[in-house]
């Protein structure tokens, strides 16, 4: 088999409370699942994640599924926009639900409010414009909110974490916390967590490539210095879960009262994918003869690749 033919995906595995197991979410025909992000919203759980609409390689869009009777609905679209969308941050605050979507293709980071289910998203505040960031996550810590947001490099896994504390709606001036040469595990990989009174930071291990593992270290100080050290690294072989097929990667976990949510890689064989890929290419070639993009993994820059 040729290796130009096989593509990394991506799908959703879940845990609801009390259970030993992850049980896997299926992924729908136009799309691959990673990122997700649970919450309750109006006495209902939901996962909302991005899907990567990787027959067209348009972009990604942010989609949900409910719990009903025990079992998750299929995956609904709730936010797409005409740039690529990706790691769903969901919130609830005053009753209402937020989010704050990487949307780096669109140079900002903005906060979205759900101004009716399930796909009426209103910008309310841009936190940042002019910049390209991703994983954008959110703190609560004694009274003061913060914000951590990874503005990478090319390839990815590798770039600088920076950390603005937030007042009312605006932000302090960012301070770069930690740069990722690809071993020091700075890019979020999931919601801050809080228990018996201190904060864990999930991040991507992209020591091994993209996806390889999660690094989770206790938050030692927010300010004015910012300390963490790490207490354990997880790979997706020790995600136990009802399923025969191997998964060589994980980016994501996130977990509330109710569940614990996490995305796992696999390889698998796509001529459809292979032809989007190559229509894309063709297509930023020809618009954009002069310049050079990292697109897709590849370089492109003036003719096909």
């Amino acid at each position: 088999m040729q290796k130009k033919f096989l593509f990394d995906r991506w799908q959703t595995a879940y845990r609801l409370k009390g259970e030993e197991k992850f049980t896997l979410l299926p992924n729908p025909e136009w799309g691959w699942v990673a990122d997700p992000f649970p919450v309750m919203y109006q006495g209902s759980l939901y996962i909302f994640a991005e899907i990567f609409l990787y027959k067209s390689e348009r972009n990604g869009v942010i989609a949900y599924c409910k719990l009903e009777d025990g079992e998750f609905t299929g995956w609904e679209v709730s936010m797409d926009k005409h740039w690529h969308l990706s790691y769903p941050n969901v919130f609830v605050c005053g009753g209402r639900l937020y989010m704050c979507p990487e949307t780096r293709q669109n140079d900002e980071i903005a906060v979205y409010e759900l101004k009716a289910f399930p796909d009426q998203w209103e910008k309310r505040k841009v936190l940042l414009s002019n910049v390209q960031c991703v994983d954008t996550t959110f703190c609560h810590d004694q009274g003061k909110k913060y914000m951590f947001t990874f503005r990478p490099q090319k390839g990815g896994i590798k770039g600088r974490l920076y950390l603005y504390q937030i007042d009312g709606m605006k932000l302090t001036e960012g301070r770069m916390i930690l740069e990722d040469t690809g071993t020091q595990n700075a890019r979020p990989g999931g919601r801050i967590l809080c228990e018996a009174g201190k904060l864990f930071r999930v991040s991507q291990n992209g020591s091994e490539g993209y996806g390889s593992g999660l690094v989770f270290s206790v938050i030692d100080s927010l300010s004015p210095v910012y300390r963490e050290h790490e207490i354990r690294r997880i790979t997706a072989g020790e995600i136990e879960g009802n399923w025969n097929r191997k998964f060589s990667g994980i980016h994501t976990y996130n977990r509330i009262d109710e569940i614990e949510v996490v995305d796992l890689k696999y390889r698998t064989f796509s001529l459809s994918e292979y032809w989007a890929r190559r229509r894309v290419r063709k297509v930023f070639a020809e618009k954009y003869p002069h310049r050079t993009f990292y697109a897709l993994g590849r370089r492109v820059g003036g003719r096909l690749k």
